[in-house]
């Protein structure tokens, strides 16, 4: 005779509720796992394993307590037992699985495979471990659908594990929570099929007549309550883990940001120092260059000294950058319009083997930048992705309206809470592993091979973000690409001059005015007095403020045009600028100077209507911009 089974409702909503627990304890432990190194991955392993093991376990126990025969039920205790350890099993075989670097679809469904019979078989060992008066028969199609059902649920399981295991965000949460539920009740679904593939008659025996554990109520609830205390200790190690890791990652990103600023601090200076070695260089080569006859063997090698020195005064610019000590022109800008007009020079030198896809926002905000410093970022990180998919691959350039949290800048170097401009790159390069991720903002890093590269292209990118009042942020895996986000702040009244028109070109260099030059190293004090002798003017030299003021008062006619370097011995070009206007109020003023932390800038902003020429330059530049100041076409005066 057939007996017929009832189910506990109470204990059947407590299995799904302990699935459901267990389900979301697992894609909590995955992330833990994943975060992990060495020996505390391995601590995080037994853990997480033994805690989900035991959830599963729990589910199928009070799922088997909630089932009712009208004769007394047993369970042998060692079958009990070995259903725990292949719960276990089948639980560090999944946190092994989902906390690889990389898992795609063929290692998830390898995994599925073993998972899934390993959650039935726990199921049907434990089914073997029944003691009751009857004999147990199986429907063969009901166990395979079973079988089925725990190997699409471990499929779904892993797979929404591997998803979410580093998404620590709110909504990151929200989803663990619901993917739990949604695990929950897949897996109590697989135990209660093979609860039905079951079938009781009389007369028989399943079991051992006697010993083992009864199954009553009071079993379920300490079952229920084990399991409880058991997953919410995982889920109080998780949180714990958590909150360390964001305290130390936190800690170690403050630490690089330091570490860069200083390492700026220190380019900058030499910089400063190359720049004035670098115009005397430039300025002289210029001079012999014009004297020399284009078919004389010397002009080549001339030639040579002033590429190279260009060369070397770019690199200097790269340095200056990346210390944020070059000088911004910042104006309102269209983002999009900008990333639009760089793309279309960039496209031959990305080449044809890589796809780039740009989605613009079409309500972005406007920001307040320098137009040639962001061009030169979106070219660098351009470049950067050109260079780590050297097979090809493709290029994504997004722009989009963000506004930071005040708990989300914890993930953004220097950017507090407040609306931003986001650009963001991502390739499908090689990637880059953490090690490399730590450094690779630092100047003359690179991973290039041997004159591949200086190692400037992104340190000088981190500078000029920073400098902009922005922040930058790299994501990447090795062999899964990278992603970089440039956050510039929102320009909140964008305010576009509309007096603004492009300076006439001028068509002459040379000049009569007396203009007084103040510079404190030699070389290039001598260099600009002889541009300026050269093309007509007359030069009054001093080497520092005291000197030139000294000059002025002696000099009994009309000074046009102070050129002053902004860092002197005692006073510098600023005060020199006021303590001369006062004297003289129709007096122009061009500063020049190697090194921008001074008092014509802010931050290393001009500020408005400030002249100013950066070192090194040459003789006809400097003659073009001091022509240029003398005719009123640039400048405040």
């Amino acid at each position: 005779m057939t007996l017929h089974a009832a189910y506990s409702p109470s204990l059947v909503v407590l299995s799904v509720l302990i699935a459901s627990v267990a389900s979301y304890t697992a894609l909590d432990l995955a992330g833990r796992v994943t975060a992990a190194h060495g020996r505390e991955r391995l601590a995080w392993l037994a853990g997480g394993s033994l805690a989900m093991g035991i959830g599963i376990w729990s589910m199928h126990f009070v799922g088997m307590l909630a089932f009712h025969l009208p004769v007394p039920i047993g369970y042998e205790l060692g079958r009990v037992l070995l259903s725990v350890l292949v719960a276990v099993a089948a639980s560090a075989l999944a946190l092994v699985v989902v906390s690889r670097p990389h898992v795609g679809l063929p290692a998830l469904g390898l995994g599925a495979l073993c998972m899934g019979p390993a959650i039935a078989g726990m199921h049907y060992i434990g089914m073997a471990a029944l003691n009751v008066p009857a004999s147990m028969h199986f429907d063969p199609f009901l166990v395979a659908t079973s079988v089925a059902i725990a190997i699409a649920a471990s499929f779904v399981g892993l797979a929404l594990a591997y998803h979410f295991r580093q998404d620590e965000s709110a909504g990151g949460v929200a989803r663990r929570l619901a993917s739990g539920l949604v695990m929950g009740l897949a897996i109590a679904g697989m135990h209660y099929t093979g609860m039905a593939a079951a079938r009781f008659d009389t007369p028989g025996r399943t079991g051992a007549s006697v010993g083992g554990l009864l199954a009553t109520g009071q079993l379920a609830i300490g079952v229920t309550l084990g399991a409880m205390v058991i997953l919410a200790l995982g889920l109080l190690g998780a949180t714990v883990d958590r909150w360390l890791r964001q305290r130390a990652e936190l800690a170690e990103r403050r630490q690089q940001s330091q570490k860069l600023e200083a390492i700026g601090q220190l380019a900058g200076g030499i910089a400063h120092d190359f720049n004035n070695l670098l115009t005397a260089i430039l300025g002289n080569a210029a001079f012999v260059l014009a004297s020399t006859p284009v078919d004389d063997p010397r002009h080549a090698d001339i030639r040579e000294i002033e590429r190279a020195a260009t060369r070397a005064a770019e690199l200097t610019h790269q340095l200056l950058a990346f210390g944020r000590k070059q000088v911004l022109k910042p104006t309102p800008l269209d983002l999009n319009a900008t990333l639009a007009h760089t793309m279309r020079m960039l496209t031959r030198l990305v080449g044809e083997h890589i796809e780039i896809t740009v989605v613009p926002d079409p309500a972005l905000w406007d920001v307040q930048a320098d137009p040639a410093q962001l061009e030169q970022v979106i070219v660098n990180l351009v470049v950067n992705a050109r260079d780590a998919m050297p097979e090809g691959g493709k290029l994504t350039i997004e722009t989009q309206n963000v506004t930071l949290q005040p708990g989300s800048t914890s993930q953004h170097i220097g950017a507090p809470a407040g609306d931003y401009v986001l650009i963001a790159f991502t390739d499908t390069g090689i990637g880059m592993d953490p090690a490399t991720q730590d450094r690779i903002f630092e100047p003359f890093f690179t991973t290039k091979g041997l004159g591949k590269g200086t190692g400037l292209g992104l340190a000088t990118v981190y500078g000029i973000v920073r400098q902009s009042g922005g922040s930058i942020s790299v994501y990447s895996e090795p062999h899964r690409g990278s992603t970089f986000k440039v956050y510039l702040p929102r320009l909140a009244e964008p305010v576009r001059d509309a007096s603004e028109s492009a300076a006439p070109a001028a068509v002459s260099t040379g000049g009569t005015e007396t203009v007084l030059v103040v510079e404190d190293e030699e070389a290039v004090r001598q260099l600009a007095a002889r541009t300026l002798f050269v093309r007509g003017y007359t030069p009054l030299v001093a080497h520092t403020g005291e000197e030139a003021l000294r000059l002025s008062e002696q000099h009994p006619g009309p000074i046009h045009l102070l050129l002053t370097d902004v860092v002197l011995p005692r006073m510098n070009g600023s005060r020199l600028a006021e303590t001369l206007l006062a004297t003289r109020p129709d007096l122009r003023v061009l500063y020049m100077s190697g090194f921008t932390e001074t008092a014509i800038v802010h931050h290393g902003v001009l500020q408005p209507g400030t002249d100013f020429i950066q070192k090194p330059f040459t003789p006809h530049a400097l003659a073009v911009k001091l022509r240029d100041v003398l005719a009123g076409v640039s400048g405040r005066r």
